[in-house]
């Protein structure tokens, strides 16, 4: 089987996306997934910008730092949520990305407050999975080592509560399944993932560059076989790794990859 491997901009922090979707194409990658890290990265005219690299845009991480829009009970900021997952979505299609990625939002601490606190948040993101069905966009959920997407069960009810859609779909974070002490490759099998983000641990270290920590990667890539995964392979390492020299680092991980899918590693 012919995989895609892809590489995401949150690594090469803090450079801007345009900077970063370069490095990623001077390494010889052919896709990347974009982390926006300012609104202007999140607009539908940021593709213009984008194909400038050369690069496919595979997918799109809603950004971390407009979690604070998406995760709110304030009836305002669920209104510039809506209003900021649509140009999310545009983004997706003038990009022709397929998969925009989120993460589970925390419940709240008391369930006697659940109703007020979590139904805004959860409405918000019905809302993006609605959209992002009609547009014909994967809403990837990840795997989150804190509250419902601890475990495979967890994540997969999880994705049936929120009522998303058929556009709703789990994907699967090697580093965060290990912080939740689960086994990367069980959780790929159990959820079968459509989506993938590939770093590796070591200790208290995290999203270390995939093959320089603990993970098993030959257990990872039987489970990506056996389960028939055919979407992009997406590594997502911490960006401390890639400050200097980027290109050279990001090379190695791209041979990484590949030999450990294609059968040399």
């Amino acid at each position: 089987m012919a995989y895609s491997y892809s590489f995401s901009t949150a690594a090469l922090f803090p450079r801007t996306a345009s900077d970063s979707l370069k490095l990623v194409a001077q390494a010889g990658f052919q896709f990347a997934e974009l982390m926006p890290q300012c609104f202007a990265e999140s607009r539908e005219s940021f593709a213009l910008e984008a194909e400038k690299s050369g690069l496919r845009v595979a997918s799109v991480h809603y950004p971390l730092a407009m979690f604070s829009l998406l995760y709110n009970a304030s009836p305002g900021m669920a209104a510039e949520a809506r209003s900021f997952g649509t140009g999310l979505v545009k983004l997706c299609s003038a990009l022709q990305a397929r998969v925009l990625v989120v993460h589970p939002h925390e419940p709240a601490k008391d369930p006697a407050y659940r109703e007020l606190l979590e139904k805004p948040i959860r409405d918000n993101l019905k809302a993006l999975g609605d959209e992002c069905g009609a547009a014909g966009i994967t809403l990837a959920v990840e795997n989150n080592p804190k509250g419902p997407g601890r475990t495979a069960e967890g994540l997969l009810e999880y994705i049936r509560s929120l009522g998303a859609g058929p556009a709703a779909h789990p994907m699967v974070d090697t580093t965060e399944a290990v912080e939740a002490a689960q086994d990367p490759a069980e959780f790929i099998r159990a959820v079968n993932p459509w989506h993938t983000h590939l770093s590796d641990h070591k200790g208290e270290a995290k999203h270390i560059p995939a093959g320089q920590g603990e993970n098993d990667w030959k257990a990872i890539r039987s489970a990506l076989v056996d389960t028939g995964y055919s979407g992009v392979l997406t590594l997502e390492p911490l960006y401390r790794f890639y400050l200097d020299d980027p290109v050279t680092r990001l090379r190695g991980d791209l041979e990484f990859i590949r030999s450990l899918m294609e059968g040399a590693a």
